[in-house]
């Protein structure tokens, strides 16, 4: 049994997270690439932020990959003494 985490942000700022359950590795194998072909890589402008992972039931992680297209933070300003 295999777990395929699903992460992504809508760039208004909406997360959506899930977990599937797979019986074999290929079948989770298959929905990691299709999740990220079909999110990640600027396919969908709506996203900043795609990730996705697949884990055995025992939590080892198999293979993960991010798409983090968010804008970084603004530096903060240092403080006046």
């Amino acid at each position: 049994m295999f777990f395929v985490i699903q992460k992504k942000k809508t760039t208004a700022g909406a997360w959506t997270n899930g977990v599937l359950v797979k019986e074999t590795l290929n079948e989770a194998l298959h929905q990691f690439h299709a999740f990220m072909s079909t999110y990640a890589y600027g396919q969908d402008s709506s996203l900043d932020y795609c990730a996705c992972e697949v884990q055995t039931r025992d939590g080892r992680n198999i293979k993960s990959e991010i798409d983090d297209r968010i804008a970084p933070a603004p530096a903060a300003e240092p403080e006046e003494a």
